[in-house]
């Protein structure tokens, strides 16, 4: 039987961010990323250094496994986000069919560096938030692009993610020390107004 690394499986909750705020919806955490290790010792080297997910440890599940808990957590919510880490590193046929079978309604939110072609037509909708330049981004048909600003990554130009998603939406770079971040992403929008601002609903809310 085939496993996945699952760091975990929670719900329901309100999806905080992009065209789907305000959902409710249950969560499917992936374990694992390609751009941090998560390990702290490593955050100063890493892509990622900003990254706010715990996605270490987890258990060992498989895609029936996880049907299950999901199925437990709500009998109303059928909207499942899958996320990470990074998710598109484990995911494959066997698992999004299961959930789909189960009746899931599924939606991916991915760093983009995985080509998915594969697996798109099973997903709802793609949120793609990218921590690469353009060019090494695999996924050129998202359903929203999610870009943290200031842009953290070396290479990443904003102007060339606008034809690759339906939605275009800013984020800033959240923490202490950096609420400037989001005065400058709104003045961007403002100069650039096929741009939203995305701010993280659920951190407002204080929830999961």
């Amino acid at each position: 039987m085939k496993t996945y690394a699952i760091k975990e499986i929670f719900g329901p909750t309100i999806q905080g961010e992009g065209s789907h705020a305000g959902t409710a919806v249950l969560f499917v955490r992936f374990a694992g990323c390609n751009r941090w290790s998560g390990r702290m010792e490593d955050r100063s080297k890493a892509v990622c250094w900003f990254c706010d997910t715990d996605f270490l440890g987890g258990e060992r599940l498989s895609a029936d496994q996880v049907v299950d808990k999901l199925k437990n957590l709500s009998p109303f919510v059928k909207t499942v986000v899958i996320s990470g880490g990074e998710a598109t590193l484990q995911l494959d046929l066997e698992f999004v069919k299961t959930l789909k079978q189960a009746g899931f309604s599924l939606h991916l939110e991915t760093n983009g560096s995985k080509d998915i072609s594969e697996l798109r037509s099973y997903f709802d909708h793609v949120t793609v938030s990218p921590k690469q330049a353009a060019e090494q981004t695999k996924i050129k048909d998202a359903d929203d692009i999610k870009i943290l600003y200031p842009p953290p990554i070396d290479g990443l130009r904003i102007s060339q993610f606008e034809s690759m998603g339906k939605n275009l939406f800013l984020q800033p770079i959240d923490g202490p020390g950096l609420s400037a971040n989001t005065d400058l992403a709104i003045a961007f929008c403002h100069a650039h107004p096929q741009w939203r601002l995305s701010i993280q609903l659920h951190k407002i809310l204080g929830v999961q």
